[in-house]
Order: C-alpha cells, then structure tokens, then sequence
C-alpha cells in the first residue's frame, strides 16, 4: 500500500462516519432515540454500504488489508448506489438543508471517493471472484423483504412485494443481480486499464 492509501483510507471512513452520526442526529426529532434513529437508517442499502465502508476504510487506514474480492465488492456496492440512486431515485427526493449535504455524500461524495481509491490503491482479483459482488446485496434483499414483511415499509420501490407480486419482484432482483455483476465487471475492466497506465 502506498503512502497516500492509508491517509485517503482514513479520510473517507472518518467522512463517512461523521456523516452517518449527522444524519441520525437530524432525524432524532422523529425517531426519539440515537439507537432507533440509527437502526431505522439501516433499512436502506445505501446505508449498509456506507457504513460497512467506513469500517472497512478505517481498517484500511490502520494498515492492515482486505482481499481483492472484498474490495472489489466495496466498489461496486458504492457504485450502485450512486447509479440507483441518480438514476432512480433522485427525481422523487428533494432533501433540504443539512439532510442535503449529508444525501450528496451517501450518494455522491462517497462512492467517488471509495471508487477513486479502488482504481488507484486496490490489488485486482481474478476474474472468478466476480460472483462475490453479489454477497451484500442478497443479504440485504433478505433483511430488506424481512422487515418490509414485519413492519410493512419497503424502502425501495422495485422491493415492494405486496405491490409487485412475487413475478415482478423475482424479475427486478434478476435485473438488481445481473446490474451488480455488470458493474462488478466494468471496475474489475477498468482497474486492469488504470494499473496498466
């Protein structure tokens, strides 16, 4: 690892937890409580990846190192979001203020920056470790189709299964999981093409 590696490492976890820790503070007025604020914020994949990748960054920063599949994974977790998010998403969400500025970093700041690190600090896997992209999404459709069930809120549109039917669902995670391995493969290209220059 280069000498610029860890110190970007610990630049995007400790963004990433500060903005985290902001965004449960601004919706303590209507969750009551730090830990319920936090754990409803948990209900969205884009918060899974941002926070499991200000973990994985602080563990980065400290020197110590992940697998090329587990990186290669990360990347494209935070690429998804931000390509969901713009391109699904946004024209519904109109945040104000500082919920603003915290939404242009889970969805923008954030995944440029993991992105960037990736291609310039990343080791590169084999190609067959390509499947491994698909590890945190299926976990979370589960979690995600768990509580929707539990407490009827879905926190994306092409999860909802009571409005979707089974078919419709089964054929938007078909799309999702095809979605990842694609993106998965277009960074594993790219990587290859930076390391090269």
């Amino acid at each position: 690892m280069t000498r610029f590696a860890r110190p970007l490492a610990a630049a995007i976890a400790l963004a990433g937890l500060v903005t985290l820790a902001l965004q449960t503070v601004l919706n303590l007025q209507r969750d009551g409580s730090p830990l319920v604020s936090f754990a409803l914020l948990l209900r969205y994949f884009t918060i899974w990846t941002n926070f499991g990748g200000a973990l994985l960054f602080a563990w980065l920063a400290s020197g110590r190192a992940l697998s090329a599949r587990l990186l290669l994974a990360l990347a494209t977790a935070y690429a998804v979001v931000a390509m969901v998010y713009h391109g699904l998403l946004a024209a519904d969400h109109h945040p104000v203020g500082l919920d603003w500025w915290t939404n242009l970093l889970f969805h923008t700041v954030l995944p440029a920056s993991a992105i960037g690190w990736w291609l310039a600090f990343a080791p590169r896997p084999q190609w067959r470790a390509l499947p491994f992209v698909m590890l945190a999404p299926v976990l979370y459709t589960g979690f995600a189709l768990v509580v929707g069930r539990t407490t009827g809120f879905y926190p994306y549109f092409f999860l909802d299964q009571p409005r979707l039917g089974w078919a419709m669902l089964l054929a938007h995670l078909a799309g999702l999981a095809l979605f990842f391995l694609l993106t998965g493969a277009v960074l594993r290209g790219a990587g290859r093409l930076t390391r090269r220059a």
